[in-house]
């Protein structure tokens, strides 16, 4: 069980959070400063740095916490009991709407590729986003439980991720109806992944 330093800090991360998610919806990425944080925050500059080191592993935080929300919301993954159509519609609408069409996916993105330069960073967010991944994907072989004995299932839902992580970057420069029919195309995709679908 926490104790009450662990609820503290947690409770301040939580904060922080809130704090730099409103910055990025009102300025944008370029408008994020972790000075800018820890003043909406109420906070010192030290005192951020002293929970997240950079601005990309506070965004990896924001994501991290997202997908926990999604890992225990039943709603978002699609009962393996539905028909594949109606599963594979699903799940890409529910990851746009509610992960991967979001302005934050996008600004998050940004403040990987900044520093991408880092090999000590970029090694902390492959690993941060590999247990992402992990979750994620244990999920979805719950929702497509056909892909359970296949032995490409890891690239299959790689795939699917990297298609809607490419819409999710390129979503700022594209119409909603571009979107929409790239989802659609998307599920198809999915679809065609289970030995049910002839091509």
């Amino acid at each position: 069980m926490p104790n009450l330093h662990q609820i503290k800090s947690e409770q301040t991360r939580e904060r922080l959070m809130d704090a730099a998610l409103a910055l990025m919806e009102a300025k944008g990425l370029a408008g994020l400063s972790m000075h800018e944080v820890a003043r909406s925050a109420g906070m010192t500059t030290g005192a951020v740095q002293h929970h997240f080191p950079s601005k990309a592993a506070l965004m990896l935080q924001i994501i991290q916490r997202l997908v926990q929300k999604i890992d225990t919301d039943d709603s978002f993954w699609p009962s393996p009991r539905w028909p594949l159509q109606r599963r594979a519609d699903h799940f890409v609408h529910e990851a746009w709407q509610r992960l991967y069409g979001q302005p934050r996916f996008a600004v998050a993105w940004e403040a990987y590729l900044a520093v991408r330069a880092d090999a000590a960073m970029v090694a902390h967010i492959q690993a941060e986003r590999a247990l992402i991944n992990d979750k994620l994907q244990l999920r979805m072989v719950r929702s497509f439980p056909e892909w359970a004995d296949a032995p490409d299932a890891v690239a299959r839902f790689q795939l699917v991720l990297s298609c809607l992580r490419g819409m999710g970057v390129l979503a700022p420069f594209s119409s909603p109806a571009a979107m929409e029919l790239q989802l659609q195309q998307l599920s198809l995709l999915l679809q065609s992944f289970s030995p049910e679908v002839t091509p």
